[in-house]
């Protein structure tokens, strides 16, 4: 029944994804004599825990359980109020684990805490699917970076844009609300200038029950960005962060910070882009955890050729678009890094979600 539970807890995690802050997103049962007692996922903005949340759900029931959670407890030094700390004082008897927390401040402390404490501990293999939900966290420490997503709409003969000017939408409304579930789960949602001048975008979550504040990223080297751009009407809920080079036009720089925008002047690479290097170095010591790049196809090639992208989502229209449209693929040098994952049927279209194969490693 162990990996029946963990499952759920992985199902806890999953619910909260993009909406933790700058901690994991946990889940965790509480089971006692095969009843559910207690369940917990991290809170908005991170705390509480997880943990936390579920010992306090099961009250009185909580002693002699079996906890599973799919992160290793917290439990750093001089913490009195750590969730190690709370699930030994809580009197849980069992904990099943899914993966040791990579953070060096916290890595196997809370499982060999509770293993000193006279707790029985249990690390339990999980699925590759359960694995992806605490892969952020893996990327934070393993790679000291985000975990980027890659998220683009193609024609069958795999074109980014369309030649029919009256219809440039190459996916149906049903794929691209669809594409509100992919944001949800992400921390931040980023374009590259092209996009966010030809498609005046918003980048928030518009879909019922996931409608969370995610961050907003916009690579915009030349700070062509309006104030009057759809970008700035939820900058109080979603906060906007832009990428720029050197700042000219002082004016608009100090109206843009008095809107309520975060702007990092970054310097440029060889082929004079803005430095993936400097956007990496600045980008990891903020909250975010997670992004969703949506394009263009300029931004998306130099990332992929990067190799700084971990997932595609690949939103496959069942038009055909021709010649003279534009096809990424063409621009990729690394394309067979990746591999199918999963495909999933979106009425007369579908969505192709490609794994970096470098994750495969990771999983063990």
């Amino acid at each position: 029944m162990d990996s029946f539970w963990l499952n759920s807890a992985f199902y806890q995690a999953s619910r909260v994804l993009g909406n933790t802050g700058s901690n994991p997103a946990v889940g965790c049962i509480i089971v006692n004599n095969n009843e559910v007692v207690g369940v917990g996922a991290t809170s908005k903005n991170g705390r509480p825990h997880a943990e936390e949340n579920a010992i306090k759900m099961a009250g009185n029931k909580v002693k002699g359980s079996t906890i599973y959670i799919t992160l290793e407890p917290c439990n750093l030094a001089n913490n009195n109020f750590s969730c190690t700390k709370k699930i030994i004082n809580s009197g849980i008897k069992r904990v099943v684990i899914g993966a040791f927390d990579p953070n060096p401040l916290t890595y196997k402390k809370g499982y060999n805490e509770l293993i000193k404490k006279g707790i029985e501990v249990v690390l339990k293999k999980t699925s590759f699917e359960n694995f992806l939900i605490n892969y952020s966290q893996l990327c934070k420490y393993f790679l000291a970076r985000p975990m980027i997503g890659l998220k683009m709409a193609m024609s069958l003969d795999g074109n980014i844009t369309n030649n029919d000017i009256k219809n440039q939408w190459i996916t149906s409304k049903f794929s691209r609300l669809h594409v509100h579930q992919i944001r949800s789960i992400f921390d931040a949602v980023m374009v590259g200038t092209n996009t966010m001048l030809l498609d005046n975008p918003s980048l928030n979550i518009r879909i019922n029950g996931h409608r969370h504040s995610n961050y907003r990223i916009v690579f915009d080297k030349d700070l062509k960005i309006n104030i009057k751009d759809n970008l700035f009407k939820t900058i109080k809920k979603n906060p906007l962060i832009i990428f720029t080079n050197k700042i000219i036009n002082k004016y608009k720089y100090n109206k843009l910070l008095s809107l309520g925008a975060i702007i990092y002047e970054i310097g440029l690479d060889m082929n004079n882009n803005l430095s993936l290097d400097s956007f990496i170095k600045n980008i990891k010591k903020s909250k975010v955890k997670s992004i969703l790049l949506e394009g263009g196809s300029k931004i998306a090639s130099s990332f992929l050729n990067k190799n700084l992208i971990d997932i595609i989502y690949f939103y496959r229209s069942s038009k055909f678009t021709g010649k003279g449209s534009l096809n990424v693929l063409d621009k990729i040098k690394n394309i067979d890094d990746f591999e199918l994952y999963n495909t999933v049927k979106l009425n007369n279209e579908q969505l192709e979600v490609w794994i970096n194969k470098k994750i495969k490693k990771l999983y063990r």
